[in-house]
Parts: structure tokens; sequence; C-alpha cells
């Protein structure tokens, strides 16, 4: 009986220093906050459509940025994965007909074809958005734009991309 007892007792200090361990790591990771330079540096993202194909950036291009948005096209510095995604805003449309699309393609660079990443469509008698993600690996030097076949509400259109590891 005692000996039940004894490993009772040595269970419970055991699950007692688990929890004091649990508690304290919580505590401290709690306490740590991302520099906000480092979110910055894996992260771009369009704040709107300037016009109908011109892109307004929010992230200014800095020496450690591993994405910037330059020339409609996000540029990736650095090999990595990526979380790229677009939302378009469509009005109806019609007499139109026909069906709107939101293309990511990967630009072509030295040794590369153009690709296309990702195309959501959309039926040109609706009114609302299209959205479209796709993760994928870039090397240093590629780019990737975003192509809409249709006419677009510049509110509700944005794009952008989140650099993952």
């Amino acid at each position: 009986m005692e000996r039940s007892s004894a490993k009772y007792l040595l269970l419970q200090v055991w699950c007692g220093l688990l929890t004091v361990g649990m508690v304290a790591m919580a505590a401290l990771f709690s306490t740590i906050k991302p520099k906000s330079t480092e979110l910055s540096e894996k992260f771009v993202k369009s704040q709107t459509a300037i016009d109908k194909r011109s892109w307004k950036e929010n992230v200014l291009g800095c020496d450690s940025c591993s994405l910037i948005l330059h020339n409609d096209s996000i540029h990736c510095m650095k090999k990595s994965h990526y979380f790229i995604y677009a939302q378009v805003t469509f009005s109806k449309h019609p007499k139109k007909n026909k069906t709107k699309s939101v293309i990511l393609i990967r630009n072509p660079t030295f040794g590369k074809s153009v690709k296309t990443l990702v195309e959501g469509t959309f039926p040109y008698t609706t009114e609302g958005s299209v959205w479209v993600a796709k993760i994928i690996s870039l090397d240093d030097g590629d780019s990737v734009r975003l192509n809409i076949t249709d006419d677009f509400l510049t509110e509700g259109t944005f794009w952008g991309a989140y650099q993952l590891y």
C-alpha cells in the first residue's frame, strides 16, 4: 500500500513541476515581441489600386527586405517560400459576356519562362470579389505580377505576399 501511495505522490510532484514549467514558458513567450522591422522585411502588400492597372506600395524598399513592390510586380530578394494572395472586386457588367479572371503570374527570369501560378474566375453577370492565393518557392531575382482580365473596383482590391521561412 505504501508503495502505490509513494508512486502517486511522485506523480503529483512531477505534474506540479510540469505545470510550473508550462506557466513559466507561457509568461516568457508572452513578453517576447517581434521587432517591427522584422515583419516589414518579410511582408509586402499593395494598399490599393491607384488606377485600373497600377499599384501603390505601402512598404518602402530596404537593404534587408526580402520582398519589394516595384513596377506593378512583387520582386523577391531572397530564396524562400512565400504566400502570395490577391483579392479583386468586380462590378456587374451585364452587357459584356466574358468571364472575369484574376491570374497570379511568375514573370520570366534567366532560365525560367512565364508561369501561371493560380487563376480565379468570376461570372460576368455577378458582382463581388475573387480571392486567389498560393504558397510558392521563389528564388532571388524572381518576381510575380497580377493579371486582371476585366475592369475592377479599386475599393476592396489588393494583393501581397508574406515570406514564410
